[in-house]
């Protein structure tokens, strides 16, 4: 699509939202005027102003903050290294916005204090512990730190292609003394909260029956489910966690097509190695797309199970409320990703 503004011309792709098609303009401007790259990059043949050219994925995207590449270079060479998405050369690119918005506050020595003032922290939160993942925190994470762990992880569905994780993860100590953990899941310009992939398949010719069952019958039955069909423990899982969902509720859908982090969550805490696990979604503060699914998801839980979610502008505010050495990547941050 070329989206035309001001007598300016922008290749995107069709189908976006008025959020994300002033979002994809911002970013577009800010590639071409700030990090002085005109030339477009492509994406399944297409040419897209937003993209990268394939001589820029050598190294470390544009798109990050270049003060984090001394210490990506060093979390990239230890065994909490992440694998980096095909769309991190996307000027949207959600994997290196979250890396943008967490590692600088993560990193500084004012982090604690910096999360526990946020919206949608942890009420438990006391300080992060920095004798876990990497220095506290791990992106990607999925399990990485879990001693004698399936192969494919906790779900059993962890390959070098998919698999259910956490955007970030921050592992904190509780009022209790105790270790826990938080996940998050980031979004910048997706339009939905989250989707089942088992569901979209185009394997799975039983979708009928994905939205047809509410939740007390796929507790009862869910062979039919794709996931249970590939050897997935979410059913295992959720079917020794049922007050995490309204079960008594016959509306309530299953819980996959609407969210799985909550299942990493039940699943952490089975180890012993988690006293808690608390889920959150983060999100660009102009993004309300999310709203309707984020409600959906907060209807299908119980009112006991852990869950919140805030927005990137939360955090740049209490950061710098708490550590004047962000400030300057406060401002990098806002001047990329806050459209005004």
């Amino acid at each position: 699509m070329n989206n035309s503004d001001n007598a300016k011309t922008y290749r995107m792709s069709t189908g976006l939202n008025e959020f994300q098609e002033k979002l994809y303009r911002h970013l577009i401007e800010y590639k071409w005027n700030i990090l002085g790259i005109e030339e477009p990059g492509t994406y399944k043949g297409r040419t897209y102003d937003y993209m990268f050219p394939q001589s820029y994925e050598k190294g470390y995207s544009p798109v990050l903050y270049k003060k984090l590449h001394s210490e990506l270079d060093l979390l990239q060479n230890s065994r909490y290294r992440f694998k980096v998405h095909i769309m991190a050369y996307h000027m949207a690119s959600s994997q290196c916005a979250c890396i943008n918005l967490f590692m600088p506050v993560l990193l500084d020595p004012n982090a604690s204090e910096i999360l526990k003032d946020a919206p949608g922290c942890p009420k438990d939160f006391m300080e992060i512990d920095r004798t876990r993942l990497y220095n506290g925190f791990c992106f990607e994470y999925w399990g990485q730190d879990i001693k004698n762990k399936p192969a494919k992880g906790l779900l059993n569905d962890h390959t070098d292609r998919a698999g259910t994780d956490a955007d970030v993860a921050i592992a904190y100590i509780n009022t209790e003394g105790e270790p826990c953990i938080w996940l998050i899941e980031h979004k910048l310009a997706e339009k939905e909260f989250t989707c089942c992939g088992g569901y979209h398949s185009s394997q799975n010719t039983l979708k009928n029956f994905c939205k047809s069952t509410d939740l007390n019958g796929l507790l009862k039955d869910n062979s039919q489910c794709r996931y249970t069909a590939i050897g997935y423990k979410y059913w295992d899982i959720t079917s020794r966690h049922r007050s995490t969902y309204k079960c008594l509720d016959s509306d309530t859908q299953c819980p996959f097509l609407k969210g799985r982090n909550q299942l990493l969550a039940l699943a952490l805490v089975e180890t012993g190695q988690y006293a808690n696990a608390h889920f959150s979604v983060v999100h660009h503060r102009d993004n309300h797309s999310l709203d309707a699914s984020m409600a959906e998801y907060r209807q299908m839980i119980s009112p006991e199970t852990p869950f919140t979610s805030f927005t990137n502008e939360d955090i740049l505010r209490s950061a710098r409320k708490h550590s004047e050495k962000l400030l300057e990547w406060a401002g990098w941050y806002e001047e990329m990703y806050i459209t005004h």
